[in-house]
């Protein structure tokens, strides 16, 4: 399938907006983890910490992808294949 420049790029800006809000997301969880007094609401938030963190891995796998694919394009002239 190939994807212009353009699309790589708007993929590039949604992902990044993506990661931003994972990494808010942890550190939302983090003070409510922090602010908690049960042991059982502790382990709510630490387990919602660690599921954001793997979330924003994936994302920032994929954001590294596209970027490599954004500099395939531009050496291609704006278009590569995937």
């Amino acid at each position: 399938m190939e994807r212009t420049l353009k699309e790589l790029e708007e993929m590039s800006e949604l992902l990044s907006i993506a990661v931003a809000r994972e990494e808010a997301s942890i550190e939302f969880y983090s003070k409510a983890f922090d602010k908690a007094v049960f042991e059982s609401a502790r382990r709510t938030f630490s387990g919602l910490i660690e599921e954001e963190r793997k979330h924003e891995l994936r994302l920032r796998e994929q954001l590294k992808d596209i970027k490599s694919e954004i500099q395939l394009a531009l050496s291609k002239g704006g278009r590569t294949q995937r």
